[in-house]
């Protein structure tokens, strides 16, 4: 059994008697969360959010409340008591509205405050969504040809001046061990969506998704079209490689084989090119 069967399994059985709790996406910037919250949306239990800060939120209280009560990491009963009435008072205005029954929320929370969140809500089903290298690049290529100043990738870029690849390779290497970290140990909580599977045969993956939540099937006709623009080409090429720092290249192929992707170095079947250099 690889890994990913492994979390998706052992999340379905942890929430089998939970199947009403909110919703948590996990992810980084260009990972393609568009795609998965169309999946989600469909769903008429589930009201669909991006970065309403609750989550932050839970994790800045109950901070507050450790320094009030003088502890230095767990959190007392009653501080996580109140922290899960402010929280839920916002979740039901978020859901009044809506008709749903479900809160879900994408976020590109830290793995501390998604933690804290699973303590103030232990009932929290997770999906953390992964996207590889390759795809990452070149949305990112794209979306800030001219330069990564103020973009997602910006606080990565300090190490790499003028690189944008290997400022995009820092981001994408820390974003995706932290999140791969936060599986590991919430594996019961956790179900794993990588960006690829899901835009190559989304039926299918909004199929496993919705049942690892407990929700009732999705039509067909609820799921939507991947086009061409949406799915951008996932090659490395041998010149951005290059771009790249030995540890970077080292810890991405280490990261791509824990997701069982290919191996960076084979990807756009550049690799006999990369040796050559």
């Amino acid at each position: 059994m690889n890994d990913v069967t492994a979390v998706r399994g052992a999340a379905a059985r942890a929430t089998e008697a939970s199947r009403d709790g909110p919703v948590v996406v996990l992810t980084y910037a260009h990972a393609g969360a568009e795609l998965l919250r169309k999946v989600l949306s469909a769903s008429p239990s589930l009201e669909c959010t991006l970065g309403t800060g609750v989550i932050p939120l839970c994790h800045s209280a109950l901070a507050a409340w450790r320094a009030v009560e003088g502890r230095d990491a767990v959190s007392s009963a009653l501080a996580i008591k109140s922290v899960r009435a402010l929280a839920g008072t916002m979740i039901t205005a978020i859901l009044a509205d809506s008709g749903a029954s479900r809160w879900c929320e994408t976020a590109a929370a830290v793995p501390e405050a998604a933690t804290t969140f699973l303590q103030v809500f232990p009932s929290t089903a997770f999906l953390c969504l992964h996207r590889g290298f390759g795809g990452v690049l070149a949305e990112g290529l794209k979306t800030y040809p001219w330069g990564l100043g103020a973009s997602p990738f910006w606080p990565f870029a300090g190490p790499h001046p003028g690189n944008s690849v290997a400022t995009i390779a820092a981001f994408w290497a820390a974003c995706t061990e932290r999140l791969l970290d936060f599986e590991a140990s919430n594996a019961e909580r956790c179900g794993r969506v990588r960006y690829e599977d899901l835009a190559a045969d989304t039926n299918r993956e909004a199929a496993e998704i919705y049942g690892f939540l407990g929700l009732g099937q999705l039509s067909a006709p609820g799921v939507p079209r991947v086009t061409a623009d949406e799915y951008p080409g996932e090659a490395v090429s041998a010149e951005q490689l290059g771009c790249m720092p030995d540890w970077a290249r080292a810890k991405i192929g280490d990261l791509h084989s824990r997701l069982g992707y290919p191996p960076l170095f084979g990807m756009g079947g550049m690799a006999a090119d990369w040796e050559q250099q």
